[in-house]
Parts: C-alpha cells; sequence; structure tokens
C-alpha cells in the first residue's frame, strides 16, 4: 500500500437490519466491500474490485440482502461493455445481475424499492446478462395514475407486487433515514459520533488488494464459458 494514498469510506444502511455496507475506497480506483453488523460492530471483509465505483448510485436492499453499484472498468470491448450496473451478495462484487451500459455518460445504479424490487438508472431496454437474481424483480417508475397510484409498474406496465405496507410507505413518504449524523469517516477510521465526540471504532487503512472469491460463484475453472466475475480480467495485485 502507498502510505500516500488517501482512503476513502462510504457507509451504506440496511433499513430494517442492523447490517451496513462500506465501500473502501483507495488507492484511487481501487475498492473493497466490507460487511458490518452495527450491534456489535463485527465486520466481514469482503472482496476487492480494480474498476471506478461510483458511490452516489449505490443501494442496499432494506434485509441487507442484495447491494446495487456501477462501476466503470473502460473495457469496451468486454460484455461489461465498459461500464455496467451490478446486483451482488454483501460483501462480495461478484454479479448476480449485471446491467452493461456501453458509455461513460450513464448514470447507472439504483435502488431498492422494498427487499425484493428495485429500480435501476439506465434505459428500460438494457437487460441483465448474467440472470442469477432469481429472487428479485425489477421494476420501473412511472408517472401515478388513478389506477396505479404510486407508479411502480413492471417490465410490461403492470401494477408492482407490492405489499399493503410497502405501498403506504410509497404514497405516505419513506419517513426512514440512514443513521449517518452518528457516524463519521476520516483517513480510512470509521468512528462513533456523539455531539462532538468521536471514537474510533476501527482503523480499515492497513488493508492490500487480494483475490477473494465470492461463496456463491460456483463456476469451476475448467469451464470453457463463465459468467462474468469482477476478478475477470485483473491484472497483477496492489
Amino acid at each position: 500500500m502507498n502510505p500516500k494514498s488517501v482512503i476513502r469510506l462510504y457507509l451504506f444502511f440496511a433499513r430494517d437490519v442492523p447490517h451496513a455496507v462500506i465501500l473502501r475506497q483507495g488507492p484511487s480506483k481501487v475498492f473493497r466491500m466490507i460487511l458490518w453488523n452495527t450491534d456489535n460492530d463485527t465486520f466481514e471483509d469482503g472482496q476487492w474490485l480494480r474498476h471506478k465505483v461510483y458511490h452516489e448510485h449505490c443501494s442496499l436492499s432494506p434485509d441487507g440482502r442484495y447491494f446495487i453499484y456501477t462501476a466503470l472498468n473502460g473495457k469496451w470491448d468486454s460484455i461489461t461493455k465498459g461500464s455496467y450496473t451490478a446486483i451482488s451478495h454483501p460483501p462480495y462484487f461478484t454479479a448476480l445481475a449485471l446491467y452493461p451500459h456501453g458509455d461513460m455518460w450513464s448514470v447507472g445504479g439504483g435502488r431498492f424499492v422494498g427487499n425484493n424490487l428495485y429500480i435501476l438508472n439506465t434505459h428500460s431496454d438494457v437487460r441483465d446478462i448474467i440472470g442469477r437474481a432469481k429472487d428479485l424483480t425489477r421494476v420501473f417508475q412511472v408517472e401515478p395514475t388513478d389506477q396505479i397510484a404510486t407508479g411502480i409498474v413492471l417490465a410490461d406496465g403492470g401494477r408492482a407486487p407490492l405489499t399493503q405496507a410497502l405501498r403506504e410507505q410509497i404514497l405516505e413518504g419513506d419517513k426512514w433515514h440512514p443513521p449517518l449524523d452518528r457516524y463519521d469517516t476520516k483517513g480510512g477510521v470509521l468512528y462513533r459520533r456523539r455531539g462532538m465526540e468521536l471514537t474510533p471504532i476501527r482503523d480499515f487503512t492497513d488493508m492490500s488488494f487480494e483475490p477473494i472469491r465470492a461463496p456463491y460463484d460456483d463456476r469451476s475453472d475448467k469451464e470453457e464459458i463463465k459468467p462474468w466475475h469482477p476478478l475477470d480480467q485483473e491484472e497483477g495485485k496492489g
């Protein structure tokens, strides 16, 4: 690790469980995903990725099981088309669903509508090339109508399968806010905040890239055609 590297931490909290995802950035385009149990401050240090991850467009599902992220790898001739939005199981980047963008200007990313429904910031005709997010359904935000007051619809324009509680939450406005005011991050260190007092929880600066395989990546090394993996096409370590 270059001692001059700037380490940044980005926090994403689950709504319904005491879990959060930490994206650790540094150096520059090297990211690591870490799963944090906020009840007891234990951590599962997960996978690394040498692609630029746009933290502004990431989202963690309310139950903490799935993570949406968007990344740029610049490999325009690959199946990712150079930039992509993916869904994974934290703390791993290995894609369960992957939507190639094909340019540098697509916003990408998205958000969860409940635990099993998600909306992407991509063109509606962009398709998932992995197909392993079997429990999840992509939905779309349209103008509300008398028939569909939430404006959340399936790909065919039909009503999305929202629970009554979720429907009321959407119509009345979500009053939950992530507890970012209770934490702070500086120089790669995670702190708990009480007023102006900061108490360190963990220092994440002393980490170096290592290839880690997601436990749900069940590919055989002998397969000729493999589903996309974030460590494919990576070179060296650092």
